[in-house]
């Protein structure tokens, strides 16, 4: 038993690769207990450099924070490492998640929900998105002008009623009162989502990430989840499977998510998803085409390549609700946190403040704010969200699963060969903070 923990801890070293010491049984996951990820990773980042290797119990894990290398891993070989690195879950919709899903199923359900974020469809978005800010500007001067104008604001509260109206909207086209109804199903059920999500003391969690896999077992995940969150994912399921059946009895077509993967659901739920096959779907093989401002040749390559193949199919009732379900659980806290970190930067930034503010009301004054002054013609608004990720990125690390073996190059740096399986964890935290790549 001892020569076999040897060899499977003496993974790295065996290919010239540092990293911190493992234990048997625990590899490095007993660091977890005492410490956030982030700041982990900040001190593996400083001490063993850009490229390093731990071990997450006896499964060997490659962190990665060279740029060259992000980019073959996150885009040029992105064929190879579009599965990630999740807890398994056993059944129901949260498994059909894009996240969770892998392979050819990632490739079809990606391939039809891409065209669901062109431009021309978030512009049909936008004067709803609008209604939602408009809310969330007349909340904030009730609050402000309680006491005077010298009363404190919870702005977080503020920032997360604003965020389930948005994707409330945008989503389901439901209107919740967030601001007046804090006891609204919609918020108490997102709010223990993010609560388990994002806890740093939660007990569930610091097992799962320090036990061996043997033990973390599907009986285990199966209990964890019933007591840990799986009622309330059940919640929005609900929600979602219910207003999916009172519009296929109505004509009304709406302009949101679910109605847009409604649109492409297959009829027999029982039926094989491969079934459809026929000529390569439209949306699909330009599904990365005009999505993204910044998009270079890579990128546009890489898209083509990750949804070659993919053939007409369609989505089934628990795949439509399982992205729905993740707009809220992956979109509710990260999105209300980023607000709050950028209009907390601005008040301790106030000349920044003030340039933006002026960038703002010139663009309202000459062409008006819509979805394209947006993103196009409000450079300092961009700079100023950018900066504000940069600082407060919405996880501190990416994670990607090698699905073949494969040889990662890099000017002046030997190879790493990656086999099938290694998972590859991208610090982003740790880069982000590295005076090396930004001295300021």
């Amino acid at each position: 038993m001892a020569g076999k923990w040897c060899k499977i801890l003496n993974y790295w070293s065996a290919r010239n690769i540092s990293g911190p010491k493992p234990i048997p049984l625990f590899g490095n996951n007993l660091s977890h207990i005492l410490k956030l990820r982030a700041t982990i990773d900040m001190e593996w980042y400083n001490t063993y450099g850009t490229i390093f290797g731990v071990y997450d119990c006896a499964k060997p894990v490659l962190y990665v924070s060279e740029p060259a290398l992000i980019k073959q891993i996150l885009v040029k070989q992105f064929h190879t490492f579009r599965n990630r690195s999740l807890a398994p879950v056993l059944s129901g919709p949260v498994s059909l998640a894009i996240p969770r899903a892998n392979d050819s199923d990632w490739k079809r359900i990606r391939a039809i929900a891409s065209p669901t974020f062109t431009a021309r469809r978030l512009r049909h978005m936008y004067p709803a998105l609008d209604r939602c800010c408009a809310h969330f500007l007349a909340a904030l001067a009730r609050d402000v002008s309680a006491s005077g104008g010298n009363r404190e604001v919870n702005l977080k509260q503020l920032m997360n009623a604003y965020t389930l109206d948005a994707i409330a909207t945008t989503a389901f086209a439901i209107k919740t009162d967030s601001y007046t109804d804090p006891n609204n199903p919609f918020i108490a059920t997102a709010n223990r989502i993010s609560n388990l999500i994002f806890s740093t003391n939660d007990w569930h969690k610091i097992l799962a990430m320090i036990l061996p896999t043997f033990l973390t077992n599907n009986s285990m995940w199966k209990w964890m989840a019933s007591t840990g969150g799986g009622t309330d994912d059940q919640f929005f399921n609900d929600v979602a499977r219910r207003l999916m059946s009172e519009r296929k009895e109505s004509a009304e077509k709406h302009t949101d998510f679910l109605q847009l993967l409604m649109d492409v659901e297959r009829e027999d739920d029982n039926s094989d998803p491969t079934a459809g096959a026929g000529a390569t779907t439209t949306g699909a093989g330009n599904a990365m085409v005009g999505n993204h401002v910044n998009e270079g040749a890579d990128e546009l390559i890489a898209g083509k390549q990750a949804f070659s193949g993919v053939v007409a199919k369609k989505l089934t009732a628990d795949e439509i609700l399982a992205q729905c379900s993740l707009f809220f659980t992956a979109g509710y806290e990260t999105t209300a946190l980023t607000l709050t970190y950028c209009t907390y930067e601005l008040a301790v930034n106030p000349d920044i403040q003030d340039r933006l503010v002026a960038e703002i009301n010139d663009a309202a004054i000459n062409e008006g704010i819509d979805y394209d002054t947006l993103c196009l013609r409000l450079p300092l608004l961009d700079a100023v969200v950018s900066e504000t990720l940069r600082k407060y990125p919405t996880d501190s690390r990416l994670e990607r699963r090698a699905s073949d073996d494969t040889v990662l190059s890099a000017g002046g740096r030997p190879d790493i060969h990656a086999a099938k399986g290694v998972v590859i964890k991208i610090p982003t935290y740790a880069i982000h903070h590295s005076p090396d790549n930004f001295p300021d």
